[in-house]
């Protein structure tokens, strides 16, 4: 039997070695066949084995499914079937003895039992959504179901490229939308977050700097009005942070900005901005932010934690971006909290390509590349069916439609020509007069009704 006809994947770590992954779902069955592909009955027949246990391997000849037992006797244990657990992962404690697995007995009481817990979850149904703001509420169901089939959700990884054809044309088809929104010419799905798609996008930056024999270029100039992470992935990139001021109303101090590309012009290596910021603002300048920090020769990196505002409007890679993280919760439907799973591929300029991430077990990311950020090479690759859906089912209309509603109902401050202030309409934070409680201590919540009330109005 060969491992192709035993439907058995092993991982060629060289020409002398092979590596071999078993975990819960594998049955004793495969163990049989295991044995079989490694040519258990060669060496039951190679005189490595007492004669007793090569007599009887004979007597039964050397393609029977009875060689793995011979074996397994040739060891001291009756069976395969019988191989015992290690005691190391064996239980010592009896199982499901918490009471609430003794106290239903049917299944109306059961289905009682699963509806009181459901009913104790916070949504959109009930309250304001416990999530960020900037996370999409709502997750089509035909978005969803593809997770759940078994030739997405149960593919390895590292499973040779003929058996994940389906999978590197979902890929194909997804970067190249990621790419006409965005307005790059090349993407990399490995990040699996935002923060990691930052630190992703921060690293092809600087290996495309020490290509030019640039790399003592290592100054990240960042607004205080960027997102929150952005100073720690440029730190752990490897990069020096200098903040950029930002006047009262959140916008870009323009003139820091040059004073600060002017100080550091012989180490800059990039600016972070978020477009709309994290106060939302959208910076009218955005443009020459870009080509100020190009004429200094710096890159320049758009955190895409709010391109659900641009979506099918404006796209980075047309006002002057280099590179720009996506991230799919917030812009293009995956679920998210609670620990993920997340992604957050980034798209480049074609200058950028050769440098994005790559993979040592699948051929992925530029041939200059500085490695891997992730240990898959398509990150949490079974949601991405989510995001490939809404795309392909929206089309890239009906998604800049959803963004114009966006900013319409936010009241986005300087978003595009159309949009001026109004009210504020999706996230806002609310402040009123300080209630305090009997004894004088100050109560700084809110009446509990207000989270419905506001909801009515649409804000989140």
């Amino acid at each position: 039997m060969s491992v192709r006809t035993a439907s058995i994947n092993l991982r060629y770590v060289d020409s002398q070695t092979v590596a071999v992954s078993l975990d819960e779902t594998v049955t004793k069955q495969d163990l049989r066949d295991l044995l079989e592909v490694f040519g258990a009955a060669d060496v039951a027949a190679s005189g490595q084995l007492s004669q007793g246990t090569a007599d009887a391997v004979a007597s039964v000849g050397q393609t029977s499914a009875a060689v793995p037992d011979l074996l397994a006797q040739a060891a001291g244990i009756k069976s395969i079937d019988d191989a015992p657990i290690s005691p190391a992962f064996q239980r010592t404690r009896p199982l499901l003895q918490h009471e609430i697995f003794n106290m239903y007995h049917s299944e109306h009481e059961l289905l009682r039992y699963i509806y009181r817990l459901q009913s104790r979850d916070l949504s959109l149904t009930t309250s304001m959504i416990p999530l960020g703001s900037c996370t999409m509420k709502l997750n089509a169901t035909t978005e969803m179901i593809p997770v759940t089939w078994p030739e997405f959700a149960n593919l390895h990884p590292f499973a040779p490229l003929h058996q994940a054809q389906g999978y590197h044309a979902m890929f194909r088809r997804f970067e190249r939308d990621l790419c006409e929104i965005t307005g790059f010419d090349a993407a990399s799905l490995q990040p699996n977050s935002g923060a990691n798609g930052e630190y992703a996008g921060l690293r092809t930056i600087r290996q495309y700097l020490i290509s030019k024999g640039e790399g003592h270029r290592n100054v990240c100039l960042i607004p205080v009005s960027a997102h929150g992470t952005n100073p720690a992935s440029a730190m752990m990139a490897g990069m020096e942070v200098v903040v950029v001021k930002c006047d009262a109303d959140g916008n870009l101090d323009f003139a820091d900005l040059k004073a600060k590309a002017e100080q550091y012009k012989d180490r800059l290596a990039a600016v972070m901005i978020t477009y709309p910021s994290t106060f939302g603002v959208f910076e009218l300048g955005v443009r020459n932010v870009c080509e100020l920090v190009h004429s200094y020769g710096g890159q320049v990196y758009l955190d895409g934690a709010n391109m659900n505002a641009q979506v099918g409007l404006c796209r980075p890679g047309d006002y002057g971006a280099d590179v720009c993280h996506l991230n799919l919760h917030k812009t293009f439907c995956i679920p998210h909290g609670g620990g993920g799973p997340g992604m957050g591929p980034i798209c480049v300029k074609s200058h950028l390509a050769p440098f994005l991430p790559s993979h040592p077990v699948l051929p992925t990311g530029g041939e200059a590349s500085f490695g891997p950020v992730a240990a898959a090479p398509y990150s949490s690759a079974s949601i991405l069916a989510i995001s490939y859906a809404y795309i392909r089912m929206m089309g890239t209309r009906l998604v800049a439609k959803r963004a114009r509603g966006l900013l319409v109902s936010r009241g986005a401050k300087r978003a595009l020509p159309r949009c001026t202030w109004g009210r504020v309409r999706g996230t806002c934070r609310l402040e009123g007069p300080e209630a305090r409680h009997a004894d004088g201590a100050p109560q700084r919540q809110l009446h509990a009704q207000a989270p419905r009330k506001v909801l009515r109005h649409s804000v989140h």
